[in-house]
């Protein structure tokens, strides 16, 4: 009995255990094969981009060098029929450089920042719109402030349905970038396009949007701010009456404001200006290259 135990002991130590066969792991699907672009831009300029990608419709983002390579800036932008759209703004103060730009983690675009010759202009306004006492300079630092809040809810998606147009068929008295000397001592930088305009002229809005914020600042007057959506905004200075409130969607063309002389000016005129990612920019660039955004749609 002892043996045939013993016996039982030793066979079934030998019997070997069933071999679990690995299922080979799925295959990871290949990355979407981009094409690199390659574009020139000029500093205080738009540039309307876009490529194809594998990505779902919706907001989506790309990550750009900075003139400090260490940094990266983000532009949002929008997926649409597997096309990823988006503008690209660089600012008046660059210097020439290359931006590298990664999308998904891929080099997919290089913009070749260049620089623009901008012009001079001198103007004569009232001295204490130039050499501020107390009370406008406190009132100036305190804008400063608000200023800084204004640009910080842009809507996730773009607004508008067209291309954006100049606000007013009139005279353009100065152009953005140029370098402005006021009273032969004030120096600063124009970013914005002023068009000729009279008291009460009705001033309608660029493109579809929300109207994001107004006020009455020290240098820009009355002023009203309209939101496009993707961190694009437009800007309308110097009025004399505003006709819409924060909240307002406007339609391209709707009447926002009457046009004025408020603020540090020389005369009444619009002040329009383009925000785009946190750089003041050229707006007629931006008419212009809209007009890609819905050709190429």
């Amino acid at each position: 009995m002892k043996v045939f135990l013993i016996l039982l002991m030793v066979s079934c130590t030998q019997i070997k255990p069933l071999e679990r066969k690995e299922q080979p792991a799925t295959p990871a699907p290949p990355a979407f094969n981009y094409q690199l672009k390659n574009v020139d831009i000029y500093n205080g300029k738009v540039k309307f981009i876009q490529f194809a990608t594998d990505k779902a419709d919706g907001v989506a983002e790309i990550l750009c060098d900075t003139p400090k390579k260490e940094k990266k800036r983000k532009f949002r932008g929008q997926v649409k029929n597997r096309v990823f759209r988006f503008y690209f703004a660089e600012s008046y103060f660059s210097d020439p450089y290359l931006a590298k730009c990664f999308f998904e983690g891929q080099h997919v675009l290089n913009v070749n920042v260049r620089e623009y010759n901008y012009p001079r202009e001198s103007l004569n306004v009232p001295k204490r719109k130039v050499d501020l006492n107390k009370k406008d300079l406190e009132r100036v630092l305190k804008e400063m402030e608000v200023k800084k809040t204004l640009y910080q809810d842009s809507a996730d998606h773009f607004l508008f349905l067209t291309p954006f147009k100049i606000p007013l068929k009139s005279k353009i008295t100065s152009y953005y970038g140029n370098q402005r000397i006021f009273n032969d001592k004030k120096k600063s930088q124009h970013l914005g396009n002023d068009l000729r305009a009279g008291v009460g002229v009705k001033i309608p809005a660029t493109n579809r949007g929300r109207v994001s914020f107004v006020g009455d600042f020290f240098f820009s007057g009355k002023l009203v701010i309209i939101d496009h959506g993707l961190d694009i905004y437009t800007v309308y200075m110097h009025l004399s009456k505003i006709l819409v409130k924060p909240g307002d969607i406007v339609a391209a063309g709707d009447i926002v404001a009457l046009a004025g002389r408020t603020g540090r000016v020389s005369g009444p005129h619009l002040h329009w200006g383009v925000k785009i990612n946190d750089s003041w920019v050229d707006g007629f660039t931006l008419v212009e290259e809209s007009k890609k955004h819905f050709v190429l749609e």
